[in-house]
Order: C-alpha cells, then structure tokens, then sequence
C-alpha cells in the first residue's frame, strides 16, 4: 500500500485510481483518506456481509438467551427513551 501526502495525491491523481493508495497530512501523521480500486472495494464489502451473516447465524447472536427483570431500572436517557 502506498501513502502519500495531501497535495502528492492532488497532483497525481489519475495516477493513483488502479492503485491503492493511504493519503496522510505529513504535518499531523494522520491518516486522511484512501484510494482504493472498485474491484478491490466490492472485495471488502463482500467479505464484511459474509462475516456478518456468519455471526447473526452461527456467532454469538443466536446463543443469547436471556430477559431483564420486570422491576429493572436505569438511568441510561438512550435505553430508557427506547424501552419507554
């Protein structure tokens, strides 16, 4: 993988596009985006959907078996405006 600065990357752009690519301010050393071939792209979403349908079949989600107490209480404002 290749990284290049902000304004390397300007300038070679086109260039850039079958390659993949990390672009990093030089400045900060952070990481600021990356370039990546479609293809390559597609590759990444395919395996994602493939290890997210294992775990909801097969993984850790179909194992949980378990309810809160009728008298349960939390002052958690997110999970009470969702059970309220």
């Amino acid at each position: 993988m290749l990284e290049l600065g902000i304004s390397q990357a300007q300038t070679q752009f086109t260039k850039l596009l079958t390659k993949t690519v990390v672009i990093v301010d030089k400045k900060s050393h952070i990481k600021k985006a990356v370039i990546m071939p479609y293809e390559e792209y597609m590759l990444l979403i395919k395996i994602k959907k493939m290890l997210v349908e294992d775990n909801t079949d097969n993984g850790i989600f179909d194992q949980f078996a378990g309810l809160l107490e009728s008298d349960f209480k939390t002052d958690d404002e997110k999970y009470n405006k969702i059970v309220d």
